[in-house]
């Protein structure tokens, strides 16, 4: 029989055979080094910074093509870069408003080439910098003139094109040499100037309209095919342009022909044209050339960022500024193109969210069919103007065409759900879009081994694109969940209404698509509830998704089946025993009666705007898992845009603008929303309350402390998935808040709590409160306008009606403890119930500074409720803390009363912009801790004996100093299957006021413990960087155990083209001491107990994201988690290596 948690599918004992796996061609070469790995063609200017002539392309220093000009630039402002941290110049450039490096052109071409027939991924990055500051036609200081980088017919000799504008790639109109690149297919030109994609320089096509000219500076412009050059021309077309007798020069033939398209008659006679028209000498034929290097498109960047980094600060007599790489923006490009010719190429700035340019156009049809191989080129030049041009990090590799959905997955930051299923969210960066699994706990019956299923139950992506699922199977096809078919919400200001077109305000409808604000219909709003008609790829003007579903980064899967809260009563308020509860004796029993077969369904946030639930089976009323009622396919029964998304979903910046062809990326719904029941109105409810994480701003996503976020919370009623239709918007919406509409009962006049409201990264949490009312606790969130740190109280009435209290710490910017008036905020709140009567007491949390809060709600009168004012604990050096802390009753010592523990990791994860990685916590090592409070007078007065807690007096102060220190004593290398484990120390906690040390003076001077996590630091001098690992997922108490998953970021030095995946360890200590259990606390892949040098395993390597879950399986306890690359993983956890405590709050582990 298959119950609650614990569905477990025997596997088949047949063998599964792996795919054969097919050897492919890798291009991987630094450029960083000594010499080139590969065999460059190498002309003028292009050398190695940090080289020593010992490969195909030469070392810059002592190069004869820059004598008489000094080389600028590199790590230190002078050559040669140290091995490691050089890149290959094309150009140098200058320190002053001089012509050191004017007039000068590099490149390199591959003497090899790589096969078209599995498709071309190639990425690059460039700098450009240390220029003359030269004005362009804008009249920018941006030196001259840029960058190419081409791919060419592999079969044609390599050669480099034109100089000027046509940055060695496409033939010239003006400046010599003409001959464009033999065989040129693709040119990305990066383009300081603005000339590359200007037809009066260069080709007969250009940017401007109708193909007109004009430079348009830094500008990231594509061109097509082309073979303008006198080889061609003389050997294809010698009628018109003879080897001998030729009526002009042999530039000029060239030049006249690039300008025009056309080809020309320099034969020194008359000659009949394809099309029969007689031609004279030196004039224009009616035969346009099949290729010319056409401009495709281009990107002009955007948010105040340029392609160049100028440093020139004088004149040419006055010595100028000191030039360094690292001054200058690297950007990353990407250019796919798949086996049947879809084009595809996007840029980064400086590590920020991938920017579109041009995503999956067919360029055969303008191109020409693919040759069978490409050569790489990469060209610079400049001219009056000067820059150093450098490239680094170059990689090419074969593409699938499947590569859309079977590419890059990265893993979203949250827990995995588990009840009958395991569910897993991803999300895809190129492209931006999302997946959502369903898939099954399986045991194998002849090892025991638990583990999840390779094949999905069903992906939420393939339900709402339809057509082909990998996921499912190799076979399985998908009928997409049309438009028409889902019932989509959202809130109009006044109330919840269907997401339809005429069921919008007119400033909503203005915010959308304003250009359609007075029609009958959207096709931006079509769009977002999952039309296709209106794609790039249909004939539309709208991005080309490759899943409807969007992207999940943030927002974990949360599961919601029948109810199963231990209210069953009767209810009574310990603190006020004589208090008439609104919730009547076994009325939650009856409710969960009633609603045991209701369908489960779970809930997501996605960047497409939206909140998305599906269907995930139910159970029968004896708690076995069915489908009988409803299916378990993943069909999606309900979606909700808040209206804080929908008004900023379109954005007039293209690269914030979900539907534009240029979006790079922005975030809409991107928390995990909180569930939970609450009575009133004379029956139980169950609530789904979320945030927007990182969505709400105008201006996209936020990336640092000091700027102000605009925040939103809202609320629906899932009690009755039945009822789950648009008619039913209005029920169904309970309200959605903003500080547009945020009022508190406890702020008046002017003084108003809306401006403490930042971006909710938090998941909100319902609980029952000592006035006789429900309501949702969360934190204020970060990024605030006032930026301050507090907590928002939402009750709900008896009769429904809603209202807010909010309780301020006082500590804002003024208050950082960094002294740089950042921003201060809560993420998460840890409701605590001290006597066990299902009432929240206390609220716990951590802000941004570094600070432990507790906010006191034990009063029955909600202006009573208060926070303490100080903090019962700050870290030392502001270390943050962004995730939940955990709140634990643990043991007395001897027979003394039990303690409360607040047990926390510091960290904090800053999320990637359109200009910059995603960045985290900095400067000092992040620690685990448990910090005892103290301070339980007040309550212990109220509180009946058996719910007393351990106090002192008088006032304590709590510092890092007077913590037991824990420590890491040892780690193992993974190997193979075999994770890293880690051992911890075991000291004793001597606790303030106690004899668990001994009765001697002094002895007993702890009030909890700490542990500090590992840092790392590579390189060294100016490019050293220190790694620290932290805590940015919530952790989970059990069996006495402190869980949590700890991260260790990502390391990608841009320059030095080095990477080093995210990682990370599940870590497991005694909630009471910080330090090791009684015994190793989770199983390998045998499901056997290992130590590590003798020592108790109280960590694993898995790189686990999120809070991991909790399932049981033949009654052995597991841990389900997520990845950093997305597959989940399961562990045997040992019960027996409990430490002590039980969590306060009663929140179920699941």
């Amino acid at each position: 029989m298959m119950k609650k948690n614990q569905r477990i599918v025997l596997l088949a004992t047949a063998a599964l055979l792996p795919e054969a796996a097919r050897a492919q061609l890798v291009i991987s070469d630094n450029l960083t080094g000594v010499s080139s790995s590969y065999n460059w063609q190498s002309l003028n200017g292009a050398c190695l910074t940090a080289g020593n002539n010992t490969g195909s392309i030469p070392a810059c220093s002592g190069l004869s093509y820059y004598s008489g000009t000094t080389l600028v630039g590199g790590v230190n402002g002078t050559l040669p870069d140290a091995v490691g941290q050089g890149a290959l110049r094309l150009t140098n450039g200058d320190t002053t408003t001089g012509s050191n490096g004017n007039n000068q052109t590099g490149a390199v071409v591959s003497n090899f080439t790589f096969p078209t027939n599995q498709g071309l991924q190639v990425t690059f990055t460039t700098v450009t910098y240390g220029g003359n500051a030269y004005k362009n036609a804008s009249k920018q200081a941006s030196g001259a003139d840029g960058i190419s980088f081409f791919l060419a017919d592999g079969s044609k000799p390599a050669t480099v094109g034109a100089l000027g504008g046509s940055l060695g790639y496409s033939c010239s109109n003006g400046n010599p040499t003409y001959d464009g690149v033999q065989g040129g297919y693709i040119g990305v030109g990066i383009d300081e100037f603005g000339n590359f994609s200007n037809s009066n320089d260069n080709t007969s096509s250009g940017a401007n309209a109708n193909g007109g000219a004009g430079a348009i500076p830094s500008r990231i412009s594509l061109r097509g095919a082309g073979n303008t050059n006198w080889a061609n021309l003389s050997t294809n077309y010698s009628k018109y342009y003879p080897a001998s007798n030729l009526s002009t020069s042999q530039a000029n033939a060239v030049q006249s022909t690039c300008a025009a398209g056309y080809l020309y008659n320099f034969s020194g006679k008359s000659q009949k044209d394809a099309h029969g028209n007689t031609i004279y000498d030196g004039n224009q034929t009616t035969e346009q050339i099949p290729y010319n290097y056409n401009y495709i498109t281009g990107s002009t960047l955007g948010n105040n960022v340029t392609i160049y980094s100028q440093e020139a600060a004088g004149t040419n007599s006055s010595g100028g500024s000191k030039a360094v790489r690292g001054n200058a923006t690297p950007i990353t490009y990407a250019l796919t193109i798949t086996q049947d010719g879809l084009l595809s190429l996007s840029y980064s700035v400086n590590g920020g969210t991938a920017q579109t340019v041009l995503n999956k156009q067919s360029i055969t049809a303008s191109n020409g069919p693919l040759p069978s191989s490409f050569r790489f080129g990469f060209s610079a030049g400049t001219g009056g103007g000067s820059n150093v041009h450098e490239i680094t990090c170059f990689k090419a590799a074969p593409v699938g065409q499947a590569s859309s959905s079977a590419g890059t997955n990265v893993q979203q930051s949250a827990r995995v759900q588990a009840g009958t299923q395991v569910y897993l969210a991803y999300y895809h960066p190129t492209n931006w879009w999302g997946e959502l699994t369903a898939q099954n706990l399986v045991m194998d019956p002849t090892t025991g081994i638990v583990s999840i299923a390779t094949n999905a139950n069903w992906n939420a992506s393939c339900n709402l694109t339809g057509g082909a699922c990998p996921a499912i199977s190799s076979t399985a096809t998908v009928t997409a969940q049309g438009p028409t078919a889902r019932s989509i919400l959202t809130w109009n200001g006044s109330s919840g209404v269907p997401f339809q077109w005429a069921n919008l305000t007119s400033a909503q409808k203005t915010a959308l698509d304003s250009g359609s604000a007075n029609s009958a219909s959207s096709p931006r709003q079509q769009y977002l509830r999952g039309a296709r008609t209106y794609e790039v790829s249909n004939g539309g003007s709208f991005r080309t998704r490759n899943g409807v579903l969007g992207d999940i980064m943030n927002s974990s899967p949360t599961w919601v089946g029948a109810p199963s809260a231990p209210y069953n009563g009767p209810w009574v308020d310990a603190l006020y025993p004589t208090a008439t509860p609104p919730e009547p004796a076994g009325s939650y029993a009856l409710f969960k009666t009633n609603n045991a077969t209701r369908a489960n369904v779970v809930y997501v946030g996605a960047n497409d705007g939206m909140l998305h639930g599906f269907r995930a089976g139910g159970y029968d009323t004896n708690g076995n898992f069915t489908t009988a009622t409803t299916p378990n396919d993943g069909q999606e029964v309900l979606a909700y845009m808040p209206a804080a998304a929908l008004n900023t979903i379109y954005n007039a910046n293209g690269n914030l603008d979900f539907s534009s062809p240029s979006y790079a990326h922005n975030l809409f719904v991107d928390a995990t929303p909180g569930t939970g029941e609450l009575y009133y109105g004379n029956a139980w409810h169950t609530w789904l309350v979320g945030g927007l994480g990182g969505g709400g701003n105008a201006n996209g996503v936020i990336g640092d402390n000091t700027t102000a976020g605009t925040g939103a919370i809202y609320a629906l009623d899932i009690t009755n998935p039945a009822n789950f239709s648009e008619s039913n918007a209005s029920s169904l919406v309970i309200k959605e808040w903003s500080p547009s509409n945020l009022s508190c009962t406890n702020y008046t006049g002017t003084n108003s709590c809306a401006g403490y409201l930042g971006n909710t990264y938090g998941t909100p949490v319902i609980r029952r409160l000592h006035n006789g009312n429900w309501a949702v606790l969360f934190g204020n969130g970060l990024n605030s306008p006032n930026g301050s740190a507090g907590l928002y109280v939402l009750l709900v009435a008896n009769d429904g009606t809603t209202s807010f209290y909010y309780l301020d710490t006082g500590y804002g910017p003024s208050k950082d403890p960094l002294g740089k008036n950042n921003k201060n905020g809560i993420a998460y709140v840890t409701p605590a119930d001290l006597d066990g009567d299902h009432i929240t007491d206390y609220v716990y949390a951590g802000d941004a500074f570094g600070n432990v809060w507790r906010f006191d709600l034990t009063s029955q009168n909600p202006t009573q409720w208060n926070v303490s004012t100080t903090p019962l604990f700050s870290t030392p050096a502001g270390q943050p803390i962004t995730s939940k802390v955990a709140v634990a009753a643990i043991p007395g010592t001897g027979t003394g009363a039990p303690r409360v523990l607040v047990s926390f990791g510091t960290g904090q994860a800053f999320p990637q912009t359109q200009t910059n990685a995603a960045t985290y916590a900095s400067g000092s090592a992040q620690w685990l801790y448990g910090v005892w409070d103290w301070n339980m007078n007040a309550w212990n007065r109220g509180a009946a004996s058996a719910a007393q807690y351990a106090t002192l007096n008088p006032t304590q102060t709590v510092t890092a100093s007077t913590l037991l220190t824990q420590t890491i004593t040892a780690t193992s290398t993974s190997s193979g299957t075999t994770p890293s484990y880690r051992t911890v120390s075991n000291g004793k906690v001597c606790w303030v006021g106690s004899t668990a040390c001994g009765s001697a003076a002094n002895a007993n001077t702890q009030y909890g413990w700490k542990l500090m996590l590992p840092s790392t630091t590579t390189g060294s001098g100016s490019s050293a960087v220190t790694n620290y690992e932290q805590v940015v997922y919530n952790p989970t108490l059990a069996y006495g155990m402190f869980i949590v998953n700890t991260t260790v970021p990502a390391v990608q030095q841009i320059l030095s083209c080095t990477s080093t995946p995210a990682s990370g360890y599940t870590m497991a200590i005694s909630v009471a001491s910080g330090g090791a259990g009684t015994a190793s606390f989770f199983g390998d892949n045998n499901n056997n107990f290992p130590t590590y040098n003798g020592g108790i395993v109280s960590g694993i390597g898995l790189s686990g994201t999120g809070t991991p879950s909790l399932v049981t399986a033949n009654k052995l306890p597991y841990l389900v988690q997520q990845t950093v690359n997305g597959t989940g993983t399961v562990n045997q956890i040992n019960p027996s290596a409990a430490g002590v405590g039980s969590r306060l709050n009663w929140t179920k582990l699941r």
